[in-house]
């Protein structure tokens, strides 16, 4: 009996040890099969036969203070680690991420968000490198997370991978490339905060169609599309659309036709009249279901008198100036219109959804009348503290509204029309259904420097890409990190200098030998 007695000591000690075991096997090694849970099952029933042959000593052990004070702490650290475990499965299930920085960086863009869900293919991006970076790959899953489906990325060592990197004919480390299909395109690896900005315009240049070719018209004072210091030109606004899918080319209406292939036509800008041959060139295009963007400023005769008639478009006589409260918050002039206020329109969709605001420095009006076969839509509206100033001269005193004279607010400075044609169905689906014309009392708004305000570079896009009818990129695009550098000159250094190191101190031990002096 007594040997019966000493063998029911140990067991539970062997129950406990039993379980050890049952844990680690399950947890570390075979995973949560029969043979762990049978070795719980076996420990935990050693463990009930001890407390069945100890009923006495667990009695007396359970009645002690120290046994309840123990209990109590062992019960509130259970809590907390099942508090804990609930926590963390709820924030695996339910991904929530806050971005903090101010130009949402690390948030995927509504463009992004629309291109990576519409994939109508599998697309795969490349990462040729020896170093991957966290925070790459991190913006990488960002991607993926969209459109499991249908976007993948992988990081690929050139060292161990070498018949990968021939494939995709990468020939330097650290480099990018985006594969659909047979289409194929790399791009130097970018900072992570900038991969979007990098990464969407390749996307959407390889899952798109073609490449567009947009001509821009020369020769009657235009902007031009070449950057030249001191000059305002189209160059920002050119090299955003050729991360669009867009070739940009010069064009010359005395020199030539349009081409048959051009997709857009961009006359923005012009200091003098078309001639009168020029304009039945545009007015022809737009007959055979051209595109068209006009851009002009107050106080400009274009000459496009002919074709505006023919479509209903009437260019004010004024220069709109802005007297808002907004305006004096931002330290914009009274000659800088800001727009709030959008149509219902694709174009001006995505800047209404984002409440961005669009500004146009030196901007005239624009209405429209009722001609048969067009639709117009206005596209921007100023807000009511503005007007249509039509005196010549606007500094020869306080600019001040003159019901008589001007024009009130709210008022219209850029508006989208179509034109529905008489195709022949027997032409198939790839004809052209109408014509498409926006007309805008404005140009600086897309010229170096105001490209990037709030909202015009969407703006500007956005209307190249209606008429188009790339409607896939129509959206808000990602931002880029601003350049908060501060350029010292050596003046200023020497002064941070001499603060640093001299005045500081000796500020300091001013301060220090008054309060002894007071208090000795």
């Amino acid at each position: 009996m007594k040997d019966w007695r000493a063998l029911l000591d140990w067991t539970g000690i062997l129950g406990i040890g039993v379980i050890a075991i049952g844990l680690v096997v399950g947890s570390a090694f075979t995973g949560w099969t029969a043979v762990p849970l049978s070795m719980l099952a076996t420990g935990l029933a050693l463990l009930v036969a001890w407390g069945i042959t100890h009923r006495q000593e667990v009695g007396v052990f359970l009645g002690l203070r120290s046994t309840q004070t123990n209990a109590n702490i062992l019960v509130a650290a259970a809590a907390m680690a099942v508090i804990l475990v609930l926590v963390n499965v709820v924030a695996v299930r339910y991904d929530l991420r806050l971005d903090l920085t101010e130009e949402g960086l690390f948030t995927l863009s509504p463009q992004t968000r629309q291109l990576v869900q519409g994939l109508v293919q599998p697309v795969k991006v490349w990462v040729v490198t020896t170093a991957p970076d966290p925070n790459l790959r991190e913006q990488l899953e960002r991607y993926r997370r969209l459109n499991p489906n249908r976007f993948q990325f992988e990081f690929v060592d050139p060292n161990r991978d070498p018949l990968t990197i021939q494939r995709l004919q990468v020939t330097q480390n650290n480099t990018l490339v985006v594969e659909a299909g047979e289409s194929r395109q790399q791009l130097p690896q970018p900072p992570a905060p900038d991969l979007e900005s990098k990464l969407t315009p390749v996307l959407s240049k390889v899952v798109n169609r073609g490449e567009l070719l947009a001509y821009f018209v020369q020769g009657h004072g235009e902007v031009g599309l070449e950057a030249r210091e001191g000059t305002p030109t189209l160059a920002q606004a050119a090299a955003a659309l050729g991360q669009e899918g867009y070739r940009v080319e010069p064009l010359n209406l005395v020199q030539s036709g349009i081409p048959e292939e051009a997709d857009v036509l961009v006359l923005a800008g012009p200091q003098r009249a078309l001639f009168p041959g020029e304009v039945e060139k545009l007015q022809d295009y737009l007959a055979k279901g051209g595109r068209l963007l006009l851009l002009i400023g107050p106080r400009v005769e274009a000459g496009l008198d002919p074709l505006l008639e023919e479509w209903g478009v009437v260019l004010g006589d004024d220069i709109i100036l802005e007297a808002s409260s907004i305006s004096q918050l931002l330290g914009t002039g009274p000659a800088v219109a800001l727009v709030t206020t959008y149509g219902d329109h694709p174009i001006t969709a995505p800047l209404a959804a984002q409440r961005l605001m669009t500004l146009f420095p030196l901007a005239r009006s624009v209405e429209t009348e009722a001609r048969e076969g067009i639709q117009a839509t206005p596209l921007l509206r100023t807000n009511p503290q503005s007007w249509g100033e039509t005196s010549p001269d606007l500094e020869s005193g306080p600019l001040q509204f003159d019901p008589e004279q001007d024009k009130p607010g709210p008022l219209t400075l850029g508006v989208a029309l179509t034109r529905r044609l008489d195709t022949d169905p027997e032409q198939g689906s790839g004809s052209r259904q109408e014509a498409r014309l926006v007309v805008i009392g404005n140009v600086n708004f897309a010229l170096n420097g105001n490209l990037r305000q709030q909202g015009n570079r969407d703006l500007f896009l956005n209307t190249l890409n209606w008429l188009t009818e790339q409607t896939e990129q129509i959206s808000i695009r990602p931002k880029s990190i601003t350049d908060r550098r501060l350029t010292l000159t050596g003046q200023t250094f020497r002064w941070l200098v001499l603060g640093s190191t001299v005045l500081l101190p000796l500020a300091a031990l001013g301060s220090g030998a008054a309060l002894w002096w007071q208090r000795r």
